[in-house]
């Protein structure tokens, strides 16, 4: 819309910019008078301004929800990671693929616009979250890098970024420039990456071995087949920041849903029932230590 509007334009008789003067026999004696195609114009503008003015009311609103809903989830210790990458690379069919989400995929600009945040599990059992965001693309406007602030924020939140290229590209590191513009452009600078080769089906083997030679920190894989899925979830679950504090409890059985947890926010080391409970180790967050203090076995 912000395009445009600069660049609205009457066409044929019934937007015509002005009228012509009277005949011969009008009384108006040749006078011009004022057409209507200024007017529908205008009134094309002020329209177009109306919506711009509520969508960007909307934006804003779907940011507070989106605040909360990620509040949550750092309050919970939830890890995040962020599915980024060029357009058309494949990010909406690898979170499928990862998670059987069941979203939009589409061989289209921008196809995915609103961020769609998924619940996804390790190998070893430890929740995350998995955010599908907008494709980049090279020199993006910075009124539409505005416009989709909005889900570049996942990426900015984020534990872990992966980066989807598409493998079968001409210039997959033209690709993979173009959208470290913009992790830049958001702030994201710091988020440990995996770049992600997708469509390693389809793609060249020289270019995918040169891919994954220049990038340290590389698979490839492909969505559509299935292929290099498991290793990747093994990578992610390497790279999810781990618990800070390790600790040892015996939790009575009666305590299911604290063992049910330890097992969701934090990472089990050894697990032992025994006649008292389930003895047993592992990483997890402050506030769940704190709580399990009491359960600490007698030495």
């Amino acid at each position: 819309m912000q395009y445009m509007l600069p660049r609205l334009r009457g066409w044929g008789q019934s937007l015509s910019r002005q009228m012509g003067g009277g005949g011969s026999g009008s009384s108006g004696g040749g006078m011009a008078t004022r057409g209507p195609g200024e007017t529908k114009i205008e009134t094309d503008r002020r329209r177009i301004r109306e919506k711009m003015a509520k969508m960007r009311r909307e934006i804003a609103e779907m940011k507070t929800g989106r605040d909360i809903k990620r509040q949550e989830r750092k309050r919970n210790k939830v890890p995040s990671v962020a599915i980024a990458g060029y357009t058309n690379a494949g990010k909406s069919s690898l979170l499928n693929r990862l998670t059987g989400a069941g979203v939009l995929v589409e061989n289209a600009l921008f196809a995915t616009l609103d961020p769609t945040v998924r619940r996804a599990e390790t190998p070893s059992g430890r929740l995350y979250t998995l955010a599908d965001t907008v494709g980049f693309v090279r020199h993006l406007p910075h009124h539409l890098v505005e416009a989709f602030r909005s889900t570049m924020e996942e990426v900015g939140d984020s534990d872990l970024i992966l980066h989807v290229v598409d493998g079968s590209h001409p210039a997959p590191e033209e690709q993979l420039a173009a959208v470290r513009e913009v992790i830049r452009d958001v702030g994201a600078v710091d988020v440990p990456e995996i770049v992600v080769v997708n469509k390693a089906d389809a793609a060249d083997p020289l270019v995918l071995q040169r891919l994954l030679r220049i990038e340290k920190h590389s698979i490839a894989v492909s969505a559509r087949t299935g292929e290099g899925i498991d290793e990747l979830l093994e990578l992610i679950d390497a790279n999810l920041p781990r618990p800070a504090v390790e600790v040892e409890a015996l939790v009575p059985y009666t305590h299911g849903a604290l063992t049910a947890r330890i097992h969701s926010d934090g990472e089990v080391l050894s697990e032992e029932h025994t006649a008292e409970g389930t003895l047993v180790r592992a990483r997890v967050h402050e506030e769940l230590a704190a709580e399990l203090r009491k359960f600490v076995p007698a030495s």
